[in-house]
């Protein structure tokens, strides 16, 4: 979920990416050597991309905010030590982390450096706890949560067990008609336009989020593995213990540090960024739902410079949250849908905020890279 344009200046709306990296790595096929674009969001996912060895990633963002929460985890992967980049980032306490961001400031730019600057408590605290959504969490975990279920039964639902015994678990123990009221008032469409970058996607009366989300939630509650979700363990107790999102998991920590200079940051939209690199030919897209905040009119004219983008191969991944959003009928014969495989992924997908995933495939490039490419080039 990108941050967008209509939200005021500084505003971190996500200090974490909430949509599954390891899904989201199956849906793209990444490769060694690839070109990707991919949506920043808070970073996670960008930087998820590194493991597979790219030639290039292109970190797009409209916002100063998320670019700069990218900027600060990348710093922090280059300078600090795997336990030191979990306890500045605020998985775990033990350092004075205004002093750990004195020792890496350096590295990112000018305009990232100002932004956190200015909310040195939010690197106190820890960055990761710093986004808008995340203090909504907060919200509702220390005021709606214990009125629905005690600290025992969280922890007892974040135990390991069968998939029979989760479902057992969530439908005689969990699923009370305070949990479903929650969805009612605090997950609710009026809600919510306070809490997301793009208020507009919620004024429909017809949009039944709560519902959506609920059914999502019980997906992941009863079916899926509940002790191995980590944004579902963030939610419930405030951060990562158990399980870690896929760019912080130590098995990944060296594969992200070597690939660092392979990441471009550019601010501005995906359409911008396409026009400054309009020589390189990218070998994926990671879109988040970018598409829903257009028009369909904006939505096509945006694929097409997608897809004048692409070569034969390349994939598009992107979600549907409350708009529809898939390829039009006039593109059908340059944009393959892979419905099976989003599917069987998004039956997978660890997290809740969506009702859709989608996965596409250039069926032919319209070019391919020119001499004297130069796709390392940033902007910033």
């Amino acid at each position: 979920m990108p941050k967008r344009g209509n939200v005021k200046k500084d505003a971190l709306q996500y200090a974490n990416c909430w949509e599954d990296a390891d899904i989201l790595l199956l849906a793209l096929n990444v490769r060694t050597n690839g070109t990707y674009l991919s949506v920043s969001s808070a970073g996670d996912n960008t930087l998820s991309l590194l493991t597979q060895s790219p030639s290039m990633v292109v970190a797009v963002d409209i916002s100063g905010a998320q670019l700069a929460s990218l900027e600060l985890r990348k710093a922090a992967f280059s300078r600090l030590s795997y336990e030191m980049l979990l306890q500045f980032l605020g998985i775990k306490n033990g350092i004075d982390r205004l002093e750990v961001y004195s020792g890496i400031r350096s590295e990112m730019s000018q305009d990232s450096k100002r932004y956190w600057d200015g909310h040195k408590a939010d690197l106190m605290n820890g960055p990761i706890h710093s986004g808008k959504l995340e203090r909504y969490f907060t919200l509702l975990r220390t005021y709606v949560l214990p009125l629905i279920h005690n600290r025992k039964r969280v922890l007892k639902l974040l135990t390991p067990k069968s998939e029979d015994d989760r479902r057992t678990y969530y439908h005689e123990q969990w699923n009370n008609s305070r949990w479903r009221m929650m969805f009612q008032l605090f997950l609710h469409r009026v809600p919510m336009r306070f809490v997301s970058p793009n208020p507009d996607l919620f004024k429909s009366k017809n949009c039944d989020f709560s519902k959506q989300m609920y059914l999502r939630a019980e997906h992941a509650l009863s079916v899926l593995p509940v002790h191995a979700n980590a944004y579902l363990e963030y939610i419930l107790t405030g951060n990562y213990q158990q399980s870690l999102p896929f760019y912080l998991r130590h098995e990944n920590y060296e594969r992200i540090r070597k690939n660092l200079d392979k990441l471009v940051i550019f601010r501005g939209g995906v359409h911008s960024a396409l026009k400054h690199y309009q020589r390189v030919v990218f070998d994926g897209f990671n879109l988040s739902n970018i598409f829903e905040d257009m028009s369909y009119d904006q939505y096509q004219k945006e694929l097409q410079l997608i897809l004048n983008s692409s070569g034969r191969g390349t994939r598009l991944v992107y979600w549907n949250q409350i708009v529809d959003r898939r390829c039009p009928e006039h593109l059908v014969d340059r944009l393959l849908p892979d419905r099976a495989r989003a599917l069987e992924l998004f039956a997978q997908n660890q997290t809740f905020f969506y009702k859709a995933l989608i996965i596409e495939e250039v069926l032919g490039g319209s070019r391919t890279s020119l001499p004297g490419d130069n796709p390392q080039s940033p902007a910033h």
